[in-house]
């Protein structure tokens, strides 16, 4: 696996490499978006990207843009490093759909401890799941229920992780698997997050041993802007 590293400093592209290397992954250490879009072109299997979004000779904020609005390299997982920490970007970087932060100052170990936790969720990634995934705190009792259409059984369950692009849900009483096959539209599912009671429109991507992974197809802005902010302060506590 390699990852760019595309950092204004070079000695933190230095120590982020390393750091790289004790996950077993090659750091390609660039100083810019051009030089990064550079390295993309020579045909290297670039799976993933830590950018400085701070500095201006860096060009951070356009790269991750690039990255992530072009077909052919929106698989590229992005990590942003940055001492900000405003809602606006958050969200912003929530909607582009990037991996995950790391906060400045850098700190080696800070660093080290913050990419295992990512990669760790790194490793169930797919294409359906792009968005940053949190796992609700256990004090939230976040749960779902829904009816089957087909079967009008009503099911239910603890929510795992959540995404704004979709949820992974351990089921309570699971039905039998064919009433779930992928693809499968949830038109009627129900869940709270800070006290706000949610209904998207979603269709089932994996249903496998009580695990039902799910996709969020229509969300109306009220219900989107409530699972915004759940996630912000979840990532930024």
């Amino acid at each position: 696996m390699i990852f760019l590293v595309v950092e204004s400093s070079l000695s933190v592209r230095e120590s982020l490499c390393y750091t790289l290397l004790s996950f077993g992954i090659k750091g390609l250490p660039v100083a810019n978006r051009l030089e990064a879009l550079e390295a993309i072109t020579k045909g290297d299997a670039i799976e993933g990207a830590i950018v400085d979004i701070d500095n201006a000779d860096v060009d951070g904020i356009a790269l991750v843009t690039a990255l992530k609005q072009t077909p052919a390299t929106q698989s590229i997982a992005v990590i942003v490093h940055t001492v900000q920490t405003s809602k606006d970007l958050v969200l912003r970087m929530v909607e582009l759909g990037v991996a995950g932060y790391l906060l400045k100052p850098y700190d080696t170990e800070t660093v080290r401890s913050k990419l295992a936790a990512i990669f760790s969720k790194l490793s169930t990634h797919n294409s359906q799941r792009r968005h940053i995934r949190i796992k609700p705190d256990p004090d939230d009792l976040a749960r779902v229920s829904f009816r089957i259409t087909t079967s009008q059984q009503l099911v239910s369950g603890r929510i795992v992780d959540i995404s704004l692009g979709g949820m992974a849900v351990e089921l309570f009483n699971p039905p039998a698997t064919d009433l779930l096959p992928p693809g499968t539209p949830i038109d009627h599912m129900e869940f709270a997050v800070s006290g706000k009671e949610l209904r998207p429109s979603s269709s089932v991507v994996l249903y496998k041993s009580k695990i039902l992974a799910l996709r969020f197809d229509v969300m109306n802005p009220t219900d989107k802007k409530a699972l915004e902010r759940y996630i912000f302060k979840s990532i930024s506590s």
